[in-house]
């Protein structure tokens, strides 16, 4: 099969062309023909190193953790899928990448594809989405109603985090540069706040602050925290994190609080269920050939992508 992977850890330019063999899919694993990826900063991180996730397998390694594609095959105890099933997941980025023409994945990882979605829109879904929805909902437990702080509210996690607390019922601020504060809006957002402006927004403080993009360490964002508020990252912030441990035997109830995005099938599911209803929708700044991944990375890399950007495989 012909895939895109790299043979060393490096910069963008360590991608080649290669011909690869299939993967055989495991007993409870599937074998996905793909049709569509993405480019997430954690595909470029991982290949950077910049990212050292104890990782499986050697080289060549094949990016992409997001995949939507038809199965192509299952293995003999797979029951919930079939050949011929439209799909989209959320891979193990530890072992297999999508930006090839097939790739293999667990069967509990996948769900069927919004029929709504082109297959490079669904493929902008499962990892963006699923950290905003498993930041706000299982992580900050948002609730009806509290008011919530998402930073980087263009990006590709950020516009959805944005999407899915204002169908949850919040009351939603929202950080983004200033030409991108139309954008924001049209997502949703009570209120846009340009981040060139500075520190962490006066006015009001704020049940949840959720920020993907690490635009505050949370001795910053404590100060804008109700008394029983949550700040929820994605980069780990130590100091913090022993911080409210110290601080909860006084009495104080603020957290702050890391999330690694996990495959969950009931995540999709919900997510699924959103799209189809109208009420969640993926931006795609640009779709790229698979062979042009690594002008993809560089993009990405630049740090001002408004949405996803898609990879389309076949």
């Amino acid at each position: 099969m012909k895939a895109i992977a790299y043979n060393a850890f490096g910069p963008a330019e360590v991608l080649r062309e290669m011909s690869l063999t299939v993967p055989e899919p495991g007993d409870d694993e599937v074998l996905i023909r793909v049709c569509a990826t993405s480019v997430n900063p954690l595909d470029w991180k991982i290949r950077s190193r910049q990212l050292k996730l104890p990782l499986k397998g050697g080289f060549p390694r094949v990016p992409g953790s997001d995949v939507s594609g038809v199965v192509e095959r299952v293995g003999v105890d797979v029951t919930s899928v079939q050949p011929g099933d439209e799909v989209y997941a959320l891979l193990d980025y530890r072992r297999d990448g999508a930006a090839a023409e097939f790739v293999r994945s667990r069967a509990t990882f996948l769900y069927k594809k919004p029929p709504s979605l082109s297959y490079d829109e669904a493929a902008c879904v499962p990892l963006a989405a699923l950290t905003a929805l498993q930041a706000l909902k299982l992580k900050a437990r948002m609730q009806k109603g509290e008011r919530v702080l998402i930073t980087g509210a263009s990006g590709g996690v950020g516009h959805f985090a944005v999407q899915l607390a204002k169908n949850y019922g919040a009351h939603v601020t929202a950080t983004a540069s200033a030409k991108n504060a139309d954008f924001a809006r049209g997502l949703g957002a009570d209120e846009v706040i340009a981040y060139d402006t500075g520190g962490v927004p006066e006015g009001p403080a704020f049940d949840v602050i959720f920020d993907p993009v690490r635009a505050y360490d949370y001795s910053a964002a404590v100060t804008r925290l109700l008394p029983a508020g949550r700040y929820v990252s994605t980069s780990p912030d130590l100091g913090g994190m022993l911080r409210t441990k110290l601080l909860k035997w006084v009495g104080d109830k603020r957290q702050c609080l890391f999330l690694a995005v996990v495959p969950d099938p009931h995540g999709l599911k919900y997510l699924h269920e959103q799209i189809e209803a109208g009420a969640l929708k993926p931006h795609l700044q640009q779709i790229f050939p698979l062979e042009r991944l690594a002008d993809a990375h560089r993009i990405s890399e630049d740090g001002h992508v408004v949405g996803k950007l898609a990879v389309h495989v076949a």
